[in-house]
């Protein structure tokens, strides 16, 4: 049994499973260590937890807390029907006094069925609701400090807001959201043809929209679809709150949020142990080896690192270093609107225009733990690329969590990022970068999942300036010569067509252009609306096509219409768009067009394959199914952890891996679960003696054999 000595010592030492801090123990002998609960004597728990017992009785908001409720006096007929396990304070210290608590979480549990039991039976504007709100914070506040000296994180009861579902009807983009009432079907047979999801959802409008008595259902609307009778769908409000995930240590069984243990299976497959047994049994920790900084750099990383970190250093700052990696650059091709390339059958010759994006990070390690706090999105066409996107890049979208430090050189360190990229670009021979100042639009998220709730929102002239800031320092260090809005830039080039304007992808324009078009052939002209608030809806965080529950945006033909002017020709249609909002997208000039002849691109660094990070909408995704939030700094550190440890382990699905003894290839891999980075093939993995850890077998999957009985090229890498 494991057991505090004494009240006053708070944590006392686990004697009767002690261990000699001469020396660090083997992982045998860790391995050898009994796993029983942690127990704590009554004279301990009173004297801990007594204390908290009066303060809530001393507090003004307790009094209907005190004595267990009688529904008779109180008139509260349906009480007991309602409330099916009563508590209140004086059961609480009765069960203390008595010692019917083993450990401080079962106080807790008793002191959370109280308040749960408040805020079930009284509505939210009632005086005892807001009462018992202002006494539960007063007990998380008081509780917390004995917990910790404990053994335990914390009493708070964390939970994840609702996710948003996307509604199965036949309007576009239509969501579930948070507290909106939907009707569910639970699909007892995923394998149907066509209905493989567990449950189907439509929203009340959509569902009653629906006149017949069955609704048609299926994954694919062109394939056959599955008639559902409408009575077989049950109604529900999405407001389930899920909670965090807790986790237990594997030796005395404390019970953590994983979110506050910082635990993940990937990389500790052994399981949780708590920070009183390391300290308490002097264990060894295998350390975190899917780190940020492990990830291999690349020269763009590299360079961008190197000047993030020497500005800091400049500023005698020493928080954190900054860690800055590409974690994900591929080829793709920008395709041509359909309308846009038949409109543009002369000047389209291509399927597209191909260019190579790359996904940006910056972390920042903060109290041992490494944070993400800045995302970008860019994509780069070089010389090969036909005009008019010829070496240019776009930045296509930067999203930040406030959580670098120190507070006072962010805004600062995101400049130092932009420019350093610029610089980058310029000196492998683009002649022009793109951005587009689009504000962000509250609860809606672009590359991180649910963003700081004090973190502000800059409006639309306080985003565009803090890019003229941003641009103005890049020109005094020579990475930028010039810089214009883009009707300026059209302008001074005279562009003779709407396709002689940049197209790229997820940008503006060519949503508008195509939605000009549309517009011609069908020759209706719609009003002139306001502009600022719609041209931000095209940047909502999801992939129409995801069955995710992300935020959904307009569609591009709607985005395109809500602009569209009084006019008939489609050059004056785009240009009269672009008089309004000329400020939001900014053409940088990289070098003089007129008096420089730059070299070919020279991209040094190899393509990196990474699924998770290929958009921002599939990272997105995978933190919402995840619950991956930016929403605290605790969770910032927890979901940094996660996505990294996701991106290490798919590399690792994909590497090739050389036996720590031999040094030869291994064909069959046997992986050591304790050390972080010792491999065994099948000959050494056999002999006598062996490893002492546990070793798991695999078999890379890179390694493929063709039919000449010869190594796949890309072993010899």
């Amino acid at each position: 049994m494991i057991k505090n000595e004494t009240a006053t010592t708070m944590s006392g030492s686990h004697s009767s499973l002690s261990i000699s801090n001469d020396k660090k123990p083997t992982m045998k002998e860790i391995d050898a260590l009994p796993t029983h609960p942690v127990q704590f004597t009554a004279e301990y728990l009173l004297a801990c937890l007594e204390p908290i017992i009066q303060k809530m009785i001393d507090s003004e908001e307790s009094h209907p807390f005190r004595q267990p409720v009688d529904p008779g006096a109180l008139n509260a007929t349906n009480y007991s029907t309602i409330i099916k396990h009563p508590m209140d304070i004086s059961t609480m210290h009765s069960k203390l006094l008595h010692g019917e608590y083993k450990n401080p979480l079962q106080f807790c549990d008793d002191a959370w069925l109280m308040f749960d039991n408040a805020w079930r039976y009284n509505s939210r504007s009632m005086k005892i609701y807001k009462m018992c709100q202002r006494l539960a914070k007063l007990f998380v506040e008081s509780i917390n400090p004995v917990l910790q000296s404990s053994g335990y994180c914390c009493a708070d009861r964390y939970a994840y807001f609702p996710k948003v579902f996307v509604c199965c009807g036949i309007r576009q983009f239509c969501e579930i959201l948070c507290g909106a009432n939907y009707y569910s079907y639970k699909n007892p047979e995923p394998s149907r043809l066509n209905l493989s999801n567990n449950q189907y959802r439509f929203c009340f409008v959509c569902f009653n929209s629906i006149q017949s008595e069955s609704i048609f259902v299926g994954d694919d609307p062109t394939q056959t679809l599955v008639e559902i009778p409408k009575n077989l769908f049950l109604s529900a409000i999405n407001d389930v709150l899920e909670p965090e995930i807790m986790v237990d240590c594997i030796v005395c069984k404390r019970r953590w949020h994983q979110v506050c243990a910082l635990h993940c299976d990937q990389i500790w497959p052994d399981g949780f142990i708590c920070n009183t047994c390391v300290r308490e049994y002097n264990l060894p920790r295998k350390e975190n080896c899917h780190k940020a900084e492990n990830l291999p750099p690349t020269d763009l990383s590299s360079q961008l690192e190197s000047r993030v970190n020497k500005f800091l250093l400049d500023k005698n700052c020493h928080e954190g270093r900054v860690t800055i990696r590409v974690l994900h650059s591929g080829d793709k091709i920008c395709h041509v609107n359909p309308k846009s390339k038949r409109y543009f059958s002369n000047q389209v010759t291509n399927d597209g225009f191909p260019y190579r994006t790359k996904t940006i990070f910056a972390f920042q390690e903060i109290d041992g733990a490494e944070v993400a706090f800045f995302g970008m999105y860019v994509q780069e066409y070089d010389e090969h690329c036909p005009a008019p996107n010829t070496r240019r890049v776009y930045i296509s979208i930067f999203d930040t969590v406030r959580f670098f430090r120190p507070n006072l050189y962010r805004q600062d360190v995101y400049h130092e990022i932009l420019i350093g990229y610029l610089d980058y670009v310029k000196q492998r021979g683009y002649m022009y970068a793109h951005m587009w100042a689009c504000p962000a639009i509250e609860n809606y998220d672009y590359i991180f999942f649910r963003h700081p709730p004090e973190q502000r929102l800059p409006k639309v002239k306080r985003l565009q300036n803090w890019c003229k800031k941003m641009l103005d320092r890049a020109m005094e260090e020579d990475v930028v010569i010039d810089y214009k809005d883009i009707l300026e830039d059209c302008l001074d080039n005279e562009i003779q067509a709407a396709f002689d304007i940049p197209y790229f992808v997820g940008d503006f324009w060519p949503t508008t252009i195509e939605a000009t078009i549309k517009e011609l052939d069908q020759q209706d002209e719609d009003s002139d609306y306001p502009i600022e608030s719609e041209i931000s809806n095209k940047r909502k965080c999801a992939n129409a096509d995801e069955n995710k529950s992300l935020k959904r945006t307009k569609t591009r033909e709607e985005l395109g219409k809500s602009q569209m002017p009084p006019c008939t020709d489609l050059k004056s249609k785009i240009f009269s768009i672009m008089k309004r909002i000329k400020e939001a997208f900014f053409v940088i000039y990289l070098h003089n067009p007129m008096k420089t002849s730059p070299p070919a691109v020279n991209d040094a660094d190899a393509p990196i394959e990474c699924d998770l990070m290929d958009t921002r909408d599939a990272f997105l995704s995978f933190s919402c199914d995840k619950n991956l939030e930016f929403s605290s700094l605790r969770r910032a550190k927890f979901s940094t952890m996660a996505f990294l440890s996701e991106i290490h382990v798919s590399k690792t699905e994909n590497s090739i891996y050389n036996c720590n003894n031999c040094r030869q290839q291994c064909d069959v891999r046997y992986h050591c679960t304790r050390c972080g980075d010792f491999d065994l093939c099948e000959k050494c993995f056999n002999i006598e003696p062996k490893h002492e850890h546990k070793m798991e077998c695999s078999v890379p999957s890179i390694v493929d054999v063709n039919q000449d009985d010869k190594s796949n090229p890309l072993n010899n890498v």
